[in-house]
């Protein structure tokens, strides 16, 4: 069965106005984001600057706090003090999700504005999730970069940025996981209306695999993520959610095989899929299969060979290599050096 998924894809959204118009809204909704987490930060870093002040002060002066009711002054003043910060604190916490919340809404009003399509036409709920996918792309690493750091605080400046990482990581992971769930929405309702558009089934397969990366482990090279330390506390948590995330993701790969299994356009979309979710033989399925569907594709062949020496199997990389070397292909050299990877035996350490 021969979709043409590839060319109906290209067609569908070729929305020139919407993507002219969403520009503005990204920037506005980022900017209010980053208004909304910043004013927290500082609430806090003001009143814990507060509260280190009047115990700085109040150890100063203590030996000249001779009269109680001063001292009893000084210490209903600290109270206070702490006392109002506890109770702003929980009454700001509780109001965050509501703003993000609130953004969120606003960012998909917006989208229905600029659209111009009656609800239940097939582009209408698709265009939303996907503007939804995209501005949760944005925030992808949103956290390390909230704050221009001075030049003349350079020296500090690996410090600061950590530092300022750690604030926001759980505003930018709570708001991706917003919108990563509003776009599912969106595609639920499409697919309620058009149940066999698989246009709509790839879409949300990748929305799921978007969702299922927020829920892994984070990894930095030569550093400690913020979020690494709240993983591990609720790590069978979050691996639960990935591993439902990834469920749903290859539930919707299957209908795109079911619908059309002969077409290449689903299987790179499967392929790239299992790379996303860590599937490297699930990945070497599909590329296995589009060989078949393109025996004479070179490339796609190259990539074959290089899963395969990926995960050990190097007696068929080697034959991929030496195919290629037969059809005088320019990067087989490429491919050999790949032999003996130990990609797999660094990722276990």
């Amino acid at each position: 069965m021969s979709t043409q998924l590839e060319n109906d894809l290209t067609e569908t959204h070729d929305d020139s106005f919407l993507q002219q118009s969403l520009p503005q809204y990204y920037r506005s909704i980022i900017r209010d984001f980053r208004r909304i987490t910043k004013n927290f930060v500082a609430f806090n870093l003001g009143f814990v600057g507060l509260i280190l002040t009047e115990l700085t002060l109040f150890f100063i002066f203590l030996p000249f706090l001779s009269q109680s009711y001063i001292l009893a002054f000084a210490l209903g003043g600290f109270f206070l003090t702490c006392f109002s910060y506890l109770v702003l604190l929980f009454y700001f916490q509780a109001k965050k999700p509501e703003q993000l919340s609130l953004l969120r809404d606003r960012f998909i009003s917006s989208c229905k504005q600029v659209i111009g399509l009656p609800s239940g036409t097939p582009q209408y709920h698709l265009s939303i999730a996907a503007a939804l996918l995209k501005l949760s792309s944005y925030l992808q690493d949103f956290e390390w970069h909230f704050y221009q750091i001075p030049k003349w605080l350079n020296p500090l400046s690996r410090i600061l940025t950590r530092f300022f990482a750690y604030c926001h990581w759980n505003d930018v992971f709570k708001m991706k996981q917003h919108l990563l769930y509003s776009a599912i929405e969106e595609h639920l309702e499409q697919i309620r209306m058009t149940p066999t558009d698989l246009e709509v089934h790839a879409s949300l397969a990748n929305t799921y695999v978007a969702l299922s990366q927020i829920y892994l482990e984070p990894k930095m090279a030569g550093s400690t993520h913020p979020r690494l330390n709240a993983y591990r506390k609720e790590k069978a948590l979050f691996e639960d959610k990935f591993r439902t995330a990834a469920r749903l993701a290859m539930e919707e790969f299957q209908i795109l095989n079911h619908y059309a299994p002969n077409d290449p356009w689903v299987h790179e979309q499967l392929a790239v899929g299992y790379r996303d979710l860590q599937l490297p033989q699930e990945e070497i399925r599909e590329v296995e299969t589009l060989l078949k569907l393109r025996p004479l594709d070179r490339d796609t062949l190259f990539r074959l060979g290089s899963l395969y020496f990926e995960q050990g199997q190097n007696a068929k990389g080697l034959q991929v290599y030496e195919e290629l070397k037969r059809a005088h292909y320019k990067r087989a050299e490429n491919l050999i050096s790949t032999y003996g990877s130990l990609k797999n035996l660094t990722a276990e350490q």
